[in-house]
């Protein structure tokens, strides 16, 4: 009876760690376990071979990303040679109604293109990340530029104050992240739209503001505004469908760049978005 005990003591104290791991769903590793006995060794080797398993299938799993992120960047390339075509096609159309509806397909077809190709390197975009100094007007004008014709084809005014501030970011990153939000106020906006731009230095960094006079969006909606997929009842009821995926983007994107964004809004009046870009001293730990 003693020996009993004895062995049954061992036996707790060997598997107690392991038991505990699992019931906690912790990270279960090979020497949580004694190895004093024929079974408890026999469960140190499966752990071994799990792992190593379990490493080659994130090893193949991160060389398939990196392949399909290669194939999309080749894709997106060459989709724009025909793009860039068609752009010079439509300057030669004798008829100014038809250009103009060519012209306005071919810009949606561009930002759509362009999505896909940061959509597709959000997951790896530290690889090609470069945080440096940039002139904030600089930055929006870049992107007023990429919608110009957008802009111009529906109406939308666009204002640009006190925007003489520097900040420290990725100049490609934040490219995208202003053509999201400018092509949303596009998209979201009334007959005759505005969209304002307003910078403020801080204590630590620059504030840029982004406010546009569209449909705004719901006040039960603002808080999920940059959920992966999500959509809102403004977004579902438009012309231009959404996929509820470019402001996920921009709040994953602007988190890995280590500025934050918020959204506030009135519906049927406006929409606000303040970017945070912080000094560089905030950005020396971004890899860690």
């Amino acid at each position: 009876m003693v020996f009993f005990v004895i062995d049954y003591i061992n036996f707790r104290n060997s598997y107690t760690n392991l038991y505990n791991c699992i019931e906690n769903s912790g990270e279960i590793d090979s020497y949580l376990v004694d190895g004093q006995s024929f079974e408890e060794n026999l469960i140190k080797d499966i752990i071994e071979n799990l792992k190593i398993k379990n490493n080659s299938d994130i090893e193949t799993y991160k060389q398939s990303l990196k392949e399909l992120d290669e194939y999309i960047a080749k894709w997106v390339h060459e989709i724009k040679i025909p793009i860039s075509s068609l752009s010079i096609i439509t300057d030669r159309l004798s008829s100014i109604e038809d250009s103009l509806d060519i012209k306005n397909q071919v810009a949606k077809i561009n930002f759509l293109v362009n999505s896909i190709l940061y959509s597709s390197r959000s997951n790896t975009m530290f690889e090609d990340v470069f945080i440096n100094k940039f002139n904030l007007e600089k930055l929006v004008k870049m992107s007023i530029k990429n919608n110009s014709f957008l802009l111009i084809k529906n109406n939308v005014e666009v204002s640009l104050n006190e925007l003489e501030n520097d900040v420290y970011t990725d100049s490609k990153c934040m490219s995208y992240v202003l053509d999201q939000i400018i092509n949303n106020a596009i998209k979201y906006s009334k007959e005759v739209g505005k969209i304002e731009f307003n910078s403020k230095k801080l204590e630590n960094g620059v504030v840029l503001s982004i406010k546009d006079f569209g449909i705004g969006i719901n006040e039960e909606d603002i808080s999920r505004v940059f959920d992966k997929g999500f959509t809102g009842k403004n977004g579902r009821n438009q012309l231009y469908k959404s996929t509820g995926m470019g402001m996920y983007f921009v709040k994953k994107m602007i988190d890995s760049l280590g500025h934050e964004i918020e959204v506030c809004s009135e519906n049927g009046s406006y929409t606000i978005f303040n970017i945070y870009f912080y000094d560089i001293s905030d950005y020396l730990s971004l890899d860690s």
